[in-house]
């Protein structure tokens, strides 16, 4: 089953202690582009939020907006470093004996030129608390996210399903064409020869030898086969359940350069029309795909 890149999804929750707001976007990449937008208090969360990200979503550019409103104050406590703030006063206090200076240093004194004696620490066991919290809630976003990706991906696969069997059917139509093809242009060929001759005697075995070798020349038996498996083995990557999205892209490349490699070898009209129908339908398939996980 396939899935779409493209997705949204959109979750609230709250509790007697905290509120959530998360919305979620996401749209075709090569890779996993996640960007998680949080309060700056959250950041301590941020890596754990996109490893969970990454894990359900697996490809694709994604945006993740977290809102979230009461608790206790998480993330960061400030506490005062007793140690810095001794040592600088005792030498603020050895500096005014040396020098017979008076005043005494006032608190915003002390924090103005000495920011240390306040320091921040993270306060891990309430970020535990808030993840307890979140998981679920994301786990609920992310599980509808990827089924709004799933329904979009079954529309893809019926829609690519369509296209591949249209395909197919050119194919064959040029695999039926070409024995007819060889023999036009055969006669053709003959017809070219004998005009240019004239009334000299056309030696019948060299006539032989040139059509063996036009028919080398235009044999596409190879590229039919190799484009018929390749159309199978796509069949096959649309009944998968992996990530499958670079392949198909991959296979519909290769289908392309089988069709190129007949129409270089083949100058009939019917053939030449039926490769350009197969061309088209070959990139609307690829602009598809390019939205596939």
């Amino acid at each position: 089953m396939l899935r779409s890149m493209t997705t949204f999804a959109r979750l609230e929750s709250a509790d007697e202690d905290w509120s959530f707001v998360l919305e979620l976007r996401s749209v075709n990449s090569r890779y996993c582009d996640c960007n998680i937008r949080l309060p700056n208090w959250m950041n301590a969360l941020e890596a754990r939020i996109k490893k969970v990200v990454q894990e359900a979503m697996v490809r694709g550019r994604i945006e993740l907006r977290i809102l979230c409103r009461g608790g206790r104050a998480v993330g960061v406590m400030f506490e005062p470093d007793l140690d810095v703030g001794r040592s600088y006063l005792d030498a603020v206090g050895k500096l005014e004996k040396g020098l017979g200076l008076e005043g005494g240093v006032r608190i915003a004194d002390l924090l103005a030129v000495q920011k240390d004696v306040i320091v921040a620490r993270d306060r891990q066991h309430d970020l535990d608390e808030l993840w307890g919290k979140l998981a679920p809630i994301m786990k609920n976003l992310l599980e509808n996210a990827v089924a709004m990706s799933a329904d979009e991906g079954r529309t893809l696969e019926q829609d690519l399903s369509r296209r591949l069997s249209r395909v197919e059917v050119w194919i064959n139509e040029i695999a039926v064409r070409t024995p007819e093809s060889f023999d036009l242009q055969k006669q053709a060929m003959f017809d070219r020869i004998r005009a240019i001759a004239g009334d000299i005697s056309v030696d019948e075995t060299r006539l032989a030898q040139e059509a063996a070798v036009l028919a080398d020349r235009l044999d596409i038996t190879e590229e039919l086969v190799r484009a018929r498996s390749h159309v199978e083995q796509f069949r096959n990557l649309l009944q998968g359940r992996e990530a499958v999205g670079r392949k198909l892209d991959f296979m519909l490349q290769e289908i392309f350069r089988e069709i190129n490699t007949m129409a270089a070898k083949s100058s009939d009209a019917v053939i030449s029309h039926l490769v350009v129908d197969i061309k088209g339908e070959l990139e609307k398939m690829r602009e598809q795909v390019q939205n596939v996980l």
